[in-house]
């Protein structure tokens, strides 16, 4: 028989705030355990919550970037449950309002035939507050309660994920656009991001869904589509053998690679939800939300399309070009400057020598210190033959990203790359090099054609990149018949 698996996603976001949700707590958990408390955050008698205005204006505008409905009127609930790292022992929380509703993610999903889109629905997200965090060494086990009450923001899928891959591509998918839009860093390794999956399996055709199991607490992407590839079939395996599945809650042993039981899952009626009675309610004001979406970035998701179906690029350069609202906007300034025309040449420069600068170097994305106007002028002095790809890349671009008050022109004429060899000297500098390498043109002759490339490269050494290389070909071609 043939099985499908049904996956849903509830993905818990810290949100980027300076303080606390109900508190004015600094919201930094990395710092000296329980340095950043407060009578407040440790629930003593008398204390009274005031909400967090910048928390609900991220919720908001993650809710806008998924399309969902805003709910204008919000309430908060307590969630009762006792656990050493909830100080209050209940979690202020929102049951009944959550404060975005509906709308979607959209996913990239690798096939063999390459990366295919898929939308995912997002049943809602709801604000809540944060617990402490338990650290547990040998007998004895410690709580720090710097982590307790900063904003999480929950995000819960409707099951539409139906394999461990699409389960990653969506937590990958939303991790990059939180991190776009400023709601959060979404780094899993610290706990800003925490991912929990609800996953059962049917039989392939069916609609009916099968008893759901959740693994909680994954904290990374690998992690998600291992655990979910152990889950899956450990249930198919097991109603294979007539054995029926349990609702309950599991936990993933990254060190074994299972997953294993932890406890019966809890129902709603278990939390004793009511309404919170130290909150007002809070509204989200016509004038709020339309100050919310002037701060909203460009869509990501409308950007992914823009650049591959009317700028020609491919997946993987739309996709890196939009990882940041900074680099939007060097790409669209430097689309202005040149043309349409040019956006394959001015995603090879951001994505190709301009990141492996950066990467070596303690340098602000998307370019350092180079603007705009500096690449596309760096382009131009190529395109009209004042330069070479090669002598651009390695001479005049890291002093440009490293801020010299130079243009690139005033840059190429210092550096004597103006100068490009003439015909003649560079037909002399082709004979030159060819002259030392009797055993590889013999083996060019004998077939391997590809050395041509290794020639060109060590003419445009002997240059020092100055040399136009087509014209260098050519050459090459020419003495080589």
């Amino acid at each position: 028989m043939e099985w499908e698996a049904v996956i849903g996603l509830e993905l818990h976001v810290q949100l980027l705030t300076a303080s606390k949700l109900f508190s004015a707590d600094a919201a930094d958990f990395t710092t000296e355990p329980n340095t950043h408390i407060s009578a407040i955050s440790l629930a003593h008698p008398g204390t009274l919550p005031r909400l967090n205005r910048k928390a609900i204006e991220q919720a908001v505008k993650l809710g806008l970037a998924c399309h969902a409905e805003i709910t204008r009127i919000n309430y908060f609930d307590r969630k009762n449950y006792f656990y050493p790292d909830l100080p209050k022992g209940y979690q202020i929380t929102q049951h009944h309002t959550p404060i975005c509703k509906g709308g979607y993610l959209t996913i990239y999903v690798e096939h063999a035939s390459g990366m295919v889109r898929k939308t995912i629905r997002i049943h809602h997200m709801h604000l809540e507050e944060d617990a402490g965090k338990l650290l547990h060494r040998e007998h004895h086990a410690w709580v720090d309660f710097n982590r307790a009450g900063v904003p999480l923001l929950e995000i819960v899928t409707e099951p539409d994920l139906h394999s461990p891959e699409e389960a990653a591509a969506c937590l990958t998918a939303l991790r990059r656009l939180v991190r776009y839009l400023g709601v959060s860093d979404g780094n899993m390794e610290e706990g800003s991001l925490r991912c929990d999956v609800n996953v059962s399996v049917r039989p392939a055709g069916t609609q009916t869904l099968g008893t759901k199991v959740e693994i909680k607490n994954l904290n990374s992407v690998r992690f998600v589509r291992k655990a979910l590839e152990y889950e899956i079939n450990r249930q198919i395996t097991e109603l294979e053998q007539g054995i029926p599945i349990a609702q309950h809650t599991r936990g993933y042993d990254e060190q074994r690679n299972i997953t294993y039981p932890q406890r019966q899952k809890e129902m709603a009626h278990d939390y004793r939800y009511f309404p919170e009675p130290d909150l007002a309610p809070f509204v989200i004001t016509d004038s709020m939300l339309g100050s919310i979406h002037q701060q909203m970035p460009p869509s990501q998701e409308l950007l992914m399309d823009t650049y591959q179906n009317e700028l020609g690029l491919g997946f993987s350069e739309a996709w890196q070009l939009t990882e940041s609202p900074a680099t939007v906007q060097f790409f669209t300034e430097n689309l202005r400057l040149l043309s349409p025309a040019a956006a394959k040449t001015i995603a090879n420069w951001l994505l190709g020598p301009i990141r492996a600068y950066l990467n070596s170097h303690p340098l602000q994305e998307p370019a350092g210190h180079l603007t705009p106007g500096q690449l596309a002028e760096l382009i131009q002095l190529i395109e009209n033959g004042t330069t070479t790809f090669t002598a651009a890349a390695q001479q005049l671009l890291p002093p440009l990203l490293e801020g010299t008050p130079l243009s690139p022109a005033q840059l190429a004429e210092q550096l004597g790359l103006h100068n490009q060899p003439d015909k003649q000297e560079l037909l002399a500098c082709v004979d030159e090099i060819l002259h030392a390498m009797p055993d590889k043109i013999k083996q060019y002759r004998s077939g391997k054609k590809g050395l041509l490339g290794y020639f060109v490269g060590e003419v445009m050494k002997k240059t020092q990149g100055k040399a136009n290389p087509q014209l260098i070909h050519e050459l090459i071609r020419e003495r080589l018949k």
